[in-house]
């Protein structure tokens, strides 16, 4: 996942602001709030900002409802 990092180059991004989470996962930034305010997504609070992490993100999305055609590994009989 490429993102813009204010930081510079070879800092690791940890976190994203509610805008920044919506941008990466291309949804709109209502869908993030409501994902928090249902606890479906994580975020901490620093102060006045909210940072959702990197992989708590990922883990949201995997998290949705899949459509159309799913891949061998999220079908309980791959194996």
């Amino acid at each position: 996942m490429e993102t813009s990092n204010p930081t510079g180059p070879g800092v690791p991004r940890l976190g994203f602001n509610p805008y920044e989470a919506a941008v990466s996962a291309e949804v709109s930034r209502t869908r993030i709030f409501e994902a928090i305010r249902d606890g479906a997504l994580i975020a901490r609070k620093a102060g006045k900002s909210t940072v959702i992490e990197l992989d708590e993100l990922r883990r949201w999305i995997r998290s949705l409802p899949t459509r159309g055609r799913t891949s061998r590994s999220e079908t309980p009989d791959a194996a």
